[in-house]
């Protein structure tokens, strides 16, 4: 016979079944804005049902429910995405900020003291003393133009090892992040364990909080996440598996020295491993770090080290080739005094960038003088035979007194009485007209200044030279051909631009940077729309809805007053039974 009682143990159960599952409502409700919080629902079943005997032979009759387990609801593919797409989004984001840092010291640089309004004005200055190569102003314009183009490259050279320099902070920070989030994950590991030991029980909150580590952790590098029989996480970071079931791996911050210019560089290791275990990151935001600091940064300052190279070996070379007022020559525009970086280059490509100066002797106080604005005493010498000898013409001028602003313009013919010559002025007038004696090949000694020689195998009868001297101090061709270097493309074979203008060159270097800039910008703007997706994703089947909570919680209310009503009920009836049986007649 069934127990008189039964009816209150089924009604019991009841009011538990519905107390548990308010009670897990109202915690969802609590930790709506709780991050990382996953919601959780109260899983019932029904009880063993009891077996009664009725007037057609045995019936089941139930005896209540279950509470059997509270879940979360989570979706393991989701977070495996999540994890992974994180990892691209923290790359993404960290490297736009960092090529937005590079563009902000080259392509957005203050209007009056960038690279690009430096190179303009420096070009403009020898301009400038083409047309005015005698005044003093205009070579020091020149000379003071020079020294800013150095120290802007200079610091354009050390803004970029300042980044690295905070790089390398924010490195070191980071993973002192790591280490601490890969603790963390151990410990809840082993609590998880526990909890969960025989697969009866589930340590929901725990879990939301490891995996609210491993959401934080995925922004900082590519991880791989494994779950073993025991609940235990395997946590692999790069490639380094930072977290096991036995043990944490610490991670670490060596230093190293560049190289080329000698400048700090963090790397990321296996802390206390021997040989040093470098830990290399495909994605997240460590890769961002390391791209800096190994590519990115060196990249542009290699690249002011091909400028400063330039100048002092192309630009020296036609300066050293030409000839100041004092009639002074092979003197270096930057770089120090005697030095031919053409002839013997330096090694290492910081040393180009800390060699480029203005020369110091050009602060002397004759060092005005020494700016070669024309290219020396004959400007050219030509043949104009073309039925002539191949006597090899050289020549000198040095202008007498009087004669120094003065151009003037040789003519040499070669007579059967000897060489004839005759020199004009500006105009075109007839300044002297005259023979002297020739022998074919030596060297002659022409009025106003000028020295020539004819070599082996001599001239002959019909050969003909002309000699275009400059202007004394007022010559600016040497100036010119100084300015036409700047903007002109060079020698494919033997420049160090390969054939580009310094100014191509440096226009292509910032057209190159702005376009590496907007494509990290478009794959971090991307990113973030792809994770703001799967995180939509994850919450509408994570997430805590308030309206469905508040459902749930009116539902539930209801059940447990149900419940009470029923146990209210067989209250009553057993009282009556009790209380009230055999009472008749008394």
């Amino acid at each position: 016979m069934r127990s008189t009682f039964s009816g209150l143990n089924t009604a019991t159960r009841g009011l538990y079944a519905q107390q548990v599952a308010l009670d897990t409502t109202g915690h969802n409700i609590s930790n709506a804005n709780t991050e990382g919080y996953s919601r959780q629902r109260v899983n019932t079943s029904t009880t063993r049902p009891e077996t009664i005997y009725g007037g057609v032979g045995a019936m089941q009759v139930g005896t209540g429910v279950s509470v059997d387990t509270i879940t979360r609801t989570r979706n393991a593919f989701l977070d495996q995405q999540m994890w992974k797409e994180s990892s691209t989004l923290g790359y993404g984001t960290a490297s736009e900020t960092t090529w937005g840092k590079v563009e902000g010291i080259f392509k957005d640089e203050p209007p009056d003291l960038g690279v690009q309004t430096v190179l303009n004005n420096f070009w403009n200055s020898w301009q400038t003393l083409s047309a005015y190569s005698s005044n003093a102003s205009a070579r020091t314009a020149v000379r003071e133009r020079g020294a800013e183009l150095a120290d802007t490259v200079k610091h354009a050279c050390q803004q970029l090892q300042n980044l690295v320099r905070d790089t390398n902070e924010n490195l070191v920070a980071k993973v002192a992040d790591i280490n601490d989030m890969s603790g963390q994950i151990f410990s809840l590991n082993r609590q998880i364990s526990n909890i969960e030991v025989g697969d009866r029980d589930h340590a929901n909150d725990l879990r939301d909080k490891r995996d609210l580590l491993i959401d934080k952790l995925s922004r900082l590098g590519n991880v791989r996440v494994y779950e073993n029989s025991n609940h235990n996480y395997i946590v692999q970071l790069g490639n380094v598996t930072i977290v096991d079931a036995n043990r944490v791996t610490k991670l670490g911050a060596a230093s190293s020295s560049d190289a080329d210019y000698g400048y700090e560089i963090k790397d990321v290791t296996v802390d206390g491993s021997v040989p040093l275990q470098k830990v290399e990151f495909a994605s997240g935001e460590m890769h961002a770090m390391q791209e800096a600091n190994s590519t990115l940064a060196k990249g542009y300052m290699d690249k002011l080290a091909t400028i400063s190279r330039f100048l002092l070996q192309e630009f020296n070379g036609v300066h050293r080739a030409g000839y100041g007022s004092d009639n002074s020559t092979n003197y270096n525009f930057f770089g120090d005094a005697g030095v031919d970086y053409a002839a013997a280059p330096l090694v290492k490509n910081g040393d180009w960038i800390n060699a480029l100066k203005v020369n110091s002797e050009l602060y002397n106080a004759d060092g005005l003088n020494k700016v070669a604005a024309k290219t020396g005493a004959v400007g050219s010498v030509v043949q104009t035979s073309v039925t002539g000898g191949k006597g090899i013409v050289t020549g000198t001028y040095t202008p007498s007194a009087g004669n120094a602003d003065k151009y003037m313009n040789f003519q040499v013919a070669v007579t059967a009485d000897g060489i004839q010559y005759t020199i004009r002025d500006a105009n075109s007038n007839v300044l002297e007209t005259n023979a002297v004696s020739n022998s074919g090949t030596g060297s002659y000694t022409l009025p106003y200044g000028l020295n020539f020689s004819i070599a082996s195998p001599g001239a002959t009868v019909g050969d003909s030279y002309s000699f275009s001297v400059p202007q004394g101090n007022a010559s600016g061709d040497n100036a010119v051909r100084l300015a036409n270097v700047l903007k002109e493309p060079t020698d494919p074979a033997g420049s160090v631009l390969k054939g580009a203008a310094l100014d191509d060159y440096y226009a292509s270097m910032i057209a190159d940077l702005g376009i590496q800039s907007q494509s990290r910008k478009r794959v971090a703007d991307n990113q973030k729309a792809l994770v703001t997706q799967i995180e939509g994703w994850r919450q509408s089947n994570s997430g805590v809805n308030i309206d469905e909570e508040m459902s749930d919680m009116i539902r539930f209310q209801k059940g447990y007053n149900a419940a009470a009503r029923v146990v209210t009920s067989m209250d009553e009836m057993l009282d009556k039974l009790i209380n009230g049986t055999g009472t008749v007649g008394r």
